[in-house]
């Protein structure tokens, strides 16, 4: 082998060691990931009873997903659940890549964007907003096939009849099992049972309708419903 390429040779392999990163040292088996909450005892006021986090990967759901959650959770299909103008989906048409998707044929977007948009918060609004309108709808027009509200009465200025009654009570716990896949705490009963008293106070000329709705907005709306 000639001196000049054996020198060549032995000049490129120093240079790609060199280029070699050190490998990082893993994180010791007993150190915290991000999501671990800190002790009792470091003056932050936890009680450090919060469950770790495995991931620390807190993600929305995007078009698809938020479809097929809010049409399970309140029983429509997904054609049903909201439509600009009568005709186009919101979430797989109208605001797709505002909820996070693709759009790769019309605007030429084949990646998600990196951030939430400013409109996010007010499209997922729209959409269970509408969802839960149409689930009302059909729950009070066919009480026989209701999902959601069963055995509700209202009186005769369109007021829930009961509002601590158990019907009421059943349809928050239906609503928590559906959407969230937990029972409600008794202070997230509490509330939502109140709303109906806020709702008849604001002058609602149709209070317990307007309550159901709400209470299934609230719920379905919820950052523990959009995100996962």
């Amino acid at each position: 082998m000639r001196p000049d390429f054996l020198r060549v040779l032995l000049l490129s392999s120093a240079c790609v060691l060199s280029a070699c990163p050190a490998p990082s040292p893993s994180p010791s088996p007993s150190e915290p990931d991000a999501g671990t909450p800190p002790p009792a005892d470091a003056g932050t006021g936890s009680t450090g009873d919060v469950t770790p986090s495995s991931r620390n990967s807190l993600r929305i759901l995007n078009p698809e997903q938020l479809t097929a959650h809010f049409s399970a959770a309140l029983s429509l299909p997904p054609e049903q659940l909201c439509n600009e103008l009568g005709r186009y989906a919101c979430t797989t048409n109208v605001h797709t890549v505002v909820l996070n998707g693709v759009d790769p044929y019309v605007v030429g977007l084949f990646e998600p964007l990196k951030t939430t948009g400013a409109t996010t918060p007010n499209v997922i609004d729209r959409v269970a907003l509408a969802a839960c309108a149409r689930r009302v709808s059909l729950d009070v027009t066919t009480p026989g096939e209701a999902v959601l509200f069963k055995g509700l009465e209202l009186d005769a200025q369109g007021r829930l009849a009961h509002r601590e009654g158990a019907p009421v009570r059943d349809a928050i716990t239906s609503l928590y099992q559906r959407t969230l896949l937990r029972d409600p705490t008794e202070t997230e009963v509490g509330t939502l049972s109140q709303l109906a008293a806020q709702i008849e106070a604001s002058g609602s000329q149709t209070p317990g309708r307007d309550w159901m709705t709400m209470a299934c907005f609230a719920v379905l709306s919820s950052a523990e419903s959009i995100f996962f």
